[in-house]
């Protein structure tokens, strides 16, 4: 006989069985079954599984510390397939097992257990199964037994390793598991009901998995089931009985046994745990009428009502194209939106790649003096790889590309990002100019500080001009500086370009905002100023508000003049003005803050109520904060609201980029508008005492939220400290709003629920899978489910025949040749012109046609719609003008599949 290997298992000299942990010789070390620890001379275990001439005890596999998840998964896989049912022996000690019944028990003393409604009790508990029941939520906020959430993790385990496998035995896979039940034998009391929803487990479920934790064993029949699933394994027996002792596991397919269960002895008591391994949820499909859109009936009374504010009438600005190139990779806006819906912090330690940030962090503000210059400050938003450049697309030399200031290599890569959404690549600029102006907001350059002798190729204006000069655009071309504003300020100017319609005529604008932290400099002169905070972070709207975060980012947009677009986004209004004198140079100043956003207002010709979003400048100072939120209730507060007004401000996630910070909230705007939600602000743990924000309706978001209509404005503020003030309005409709899936799923979760009625031990089946809606159905009409398949129908009738219809044949019909159940062929010659389009149908029936999901289709992997009346799409391929193809159509369990290669 062989040596057994680590994980099989052993017998020892007594005959207690184990799993070897590892051997020496003919000793080994073994977990036996009921957890504890054994040595001594070990041998491969002759055991009889269950079917296989074992006992009512026998087990299948052993569940312990060395079981391979491969291995694991094969075995239960073969079971199933095999026998239909797997049963596994955990090597667990006992005093777990107690630690998890004691823990029922005390949740029942709790009365937190219920009963289960009388006609689904033994759908769940199996026939004859009776007891108090509680669901288990590892992410209730009720503290749950470790012990109870050690055996949950148990299941999700046997989930996981049997996925892979799951397409081999049930044809389809396996994709999640509902939460366990928690199960302990009645008493004398009658709980109180629980809910439960047992038509998810019915029609989706493939395995049912029960743990016995004991203490008293269990009496288990399986009893066959009539039906092809049951019929179809290869080992079979009418019932099969087991004995369920403490620690054991039972796997079975619900399709092909019905199972009952008696605990054992007069006033046995066991704990059982259950749980449901789940296919993939199905997926909705809309049918209507040519002439009719559901979309617009099914956003009446949804969640989110078609109106909001109008959009502009005539002509003015629209926001084409945004770009970025952001902390934490955020090179995309779309992965600006994806960190800021997630709520992400993109802060990190200033890298050595920058500067040694030890050589001048103090952690004491008293130590930072002119004379012995330090910064509190040991935190950034770090943008990667600005090292990085690709001066060869640039058409740059390598000597130029090495003295180039970053800034200049940031605005090239993301203006370049937007040319290229506009049609204008390199080769293209290359070959023709473009009028197209050009601005960059940037309030600093810290490279030509670092001592790097480049010359006159690192003046600030040479950001904005070597853009131009790179891409052939001859349009207006500047820099602004004022400072935190800069990015606001230098859009609001292109604003004015644009509007010129007669004498320098724009194709459209590339305005951008940029901003590096390359030197220690900066943050030495801004924590002598007591600007920066040395927690590290932008504290906006927070009570421990002390500065703000310095950051890095370069991010831009494309404006275009135009007609009005209702489905687009619109610069709609902006206006700049200063501070005047104020309290100091750097101090804010509120009236001067609710006269730029006034005026900005009026520009807009609309109403304060009409704002929905408010993008705050929201650096996070304890004076700063309130000031700006001051200025925004006096505006609000002279005419009500019908809803809230949403507030916050993204250098909570990504710091203050200075220069290019006020680009950054307009992309996240522009972002805002198109999705129809407000990000949140993060950090927010204690308002600042200081802000006055209880006379008018507002919300700081600590979550992200929804818009209440489908369209909106987003406001932007950008204050820059030495007093120039901007502000900035964008109007937006949601983008993909018209998702007739998640309309009609909202508007099914708003009706009431279906009445189910099981009858019989298997009602599967019958197919209910449509619902009918009606626009003059009330919002709370019951669900009610229509039959397509009677139980009593054959999966794939012997009668039933397919035909394919094509350019090929005039868009006639031919017949498919059967093959095996299931599987049809056809051999067709390509059209002349190597192009060949081709749909299916049922029966030869114009109202069981089956077609791809998309038009024009070359995948054969794509989704298979049908077999329903009306559709229009076909699979379209490429192959040599009168060539032979083979077209294959395989329908097993009513999905279908469609292949084709060259004969």
């Amino acid at each position: 006989m062989p040596a057994p290997r680590p994980g099989s298992l052993v017998s020892l000299p007594d005959g207690a069985l184990g799993q070897l942990q590892y051997i020496s010789g003919s000793n080994g070390n073994v977990v036996l079954l009921d957890g504890s620890l054994a040595s001594g001379p070990v041998a491969c275990a002759e055991t009889r599984k269950p079917l296989q001439g074992g006992t009512d005890l026998a087990f299948d596999v052993v569940l312990g510390p060395r079981t391979s998840d491969s291995v694991l998964g094969a075995e239960i896989s073969t079971c199933l397939f095999e026998k239909g049912f797997c049963v596994l022996k955990l090597c667990q000690q006992s005093g777990e097992r107690d630690q998890a019944i004691q823990a029922m028990q005390d949740l029942a003393e709790e009365g937190r257990l219920g009963r289960l409604p009388e006609e689904l009790e033994e759908g769940y508990l199996g026939l004859g199964g009776r007891g108090r029941v509680l669901w288990l939520d590892p992410d209730a906020r009720t503290q749950t037994h470790e012990a109870l959430l050690a055996a949950d993790q148990n299941l999700s385990y046997l989930a996981s390793v049997l996925a892979p496998f799951s397409g081999d035995v049930f044809e389809k896979p396996l994709r999640e598991r509902t939460p366990a039940l928690l199960s302990l034998s009645l008493d004398e009391e009658e709980p109180e009901p629980q809910k439960c929803d047992f038509l998810s487990m019915w029609r989706r479920g493939l395995v049912r998995a029960w743990h016995f934790l004991g203490p008293s064993a269990v009496a288990l029949e399986l009893e066959t089931r009539e039906g092809a699933e049951a019929a179809a394994l290869p080992v079979q027996q009418e019932v099969i009985r087991l004995t369920a002792d403490p620690g054991t596991l039972l796997l079975y397919r619900p399709e092909c046994f019905v199972l009952s269960s008696t605990v054992q002895g007069e006033k046995g008591e066991s704990l059982i745990m259950t749980a449901a391994f789940l296919s993939e949820q199905p997926r909705w499909f809309v049918s209507a009428s040519k002439d009719f859109d559901p979309s617009t009936w099914l956003c009446l009374g949804g969640a989110l009502a078609p109106s909001g504010p109008p959009p502009p009438e005539g002509h003015g600005i629209h926001v084409m194209h945004t770009a970025a190139r952001l902390p934490a990779q955020w090179d995309e806006p779309e992965m600006y939106n994806t960190g800021l819906n997630a709520g992400t912090d993109a802060v990190i330690e200033i890298p050595i790649t920058r500067f040694d940030v030890n050589f001048y962090f103090t952690d004491n503000p008293d130590e930072i003096t002119v004379i012995n210059p330090k910064m509190n400050q040991r935190h950034t938003s770090f943008v990667d790889g600005i090292e990085l450049f690709d001066n060869k697309y640039f058409e740059i030399s390598n000597n130029e590309a090495n003295g180039m200031d970053p800034l200049q290599r940031q605005v090239l890569e993301v203006g370049g990002a937007l040319l290229q959404q506009m049609g204008i690549s390199k080769k293209v600029s290359n070959k023709r100019s473009h009028h197209v102006g050009v601005s960059v907001g940037v309030d600093k350059a810290d490279f030509p500080t670092l001592g790097i002798l480049t010359g006159a190729n690192n003046a600030l204006a040479i950001i904005a001009n070597r853009f131009s000069f790179v891409f052939n655009l001859k349009g207006p071309n500047y820099i602004c500086d004022t400072a935190c504003s800069a990015s606001l300020t230098a859009t609001h100017l292109a604003k004015q370009l644009l509007l010129d319609r007669v004498w320098d005529v724009l194709d459209f604008h590339v305005a951008t905002g940029t901003h590096l932290c390359l030197s220690p400099g900066p943050w030495v002169g801004c924590a002598l100023g007591h600007m920066t905070s040395p927690q590290g972070r932008c504290f906006t709207f927070d009570s421990s508000a002390s500065g703000y975060l310095r950051g890095e980012g370069t991010s831009g947009m494309i404006l275009k003049y135009g007609e009005y677009d209702s489905k687009g986004c619109v610069y709609r209004a902006s206006q700049v003005g200063q501070d005047g004198r104020s309290a100091s140079l750097t101090a804010p100043n509120g009236p001067a803050q609710e006269e730029i956003i006034g005026r900005a207002i009026r520009e807009a010709r609309m109403t304060p109520p009409e704002s929905t979003c408010w993008e705050c400048h929201g650096t996070g100072t304890s004076l700063g904060d309130p000031i700006e939120i001051g200025a925004v209730r006096k505006i609000q507060r002279k005419v009500p609201r019908s809803e809230p007004l949403m507030m916050s401000s993204n250098k909570s996630n990504i710091g203050h980029l200075e220069g290019g910070a006020a680009m950054a909230a307009m992309v996240k705007s522009v972002l805002s508008v198109q999705h129809g939600q407000c990000l949140a602000s993060l950090h927010v743990r204690q308002l600042n005492p200081h802000l006055e924000h209880t006379t008018f309706d507002a919300f700081f978001e600590t979550e992200r939220s929804s818009f209440a209509y489908e369209r909106g404005h987003t406001q932007i503020s950008s204050f820059g400290f030495g007093g120039t003030n901007g502000h900035c309005i964008f109007w937006g409709k949601r983008v993909g709003q018209q998702d007739v899936q998640a309309l009609l799923l909202r508007r099914i979760a708003k009706m009431s629920p279906a009445e189910i009625r099981p009858v019989g031990n298997n009602p599967a089946g019958d197919i209910y899978s449509r619902i009918v809606l009606r626009p003059e159905d009330p919002m709370d009409e019951p669900i009610k489910w229509v039959k397509v398949r009677d139980g009593s129908e054959q999966r794939v009738a012997l009668s039933d025949f397919y035909t394919v219809t094509g350019n090929f044949n005039s868009w006639q019909q031919d017949t498919l040749v059967p093959g095996v159940p299931g599987h049809f062929t056809i051999a067709v010659f390509a059209p002349a012109d190597g192009v060949l389009e081709f749909r299916f149908l049922k029966n030869g029936s114009d109202q069981m046609i089956l077609a791809p999901e998309k038009d024009k289709c070359g995948e054969k992997l794509a989704r298979v719609l049908g077999p329903q009346e009306g559709l229009t799409s076909c699979w379209s391929l490429s192959a040599a003008p009168n060539s032979c193809i083979r077209l294959e159509l395989l329908c097993l369990k009513h999905v279908y599949c469609v292949s084709w290669m060259p004969v």
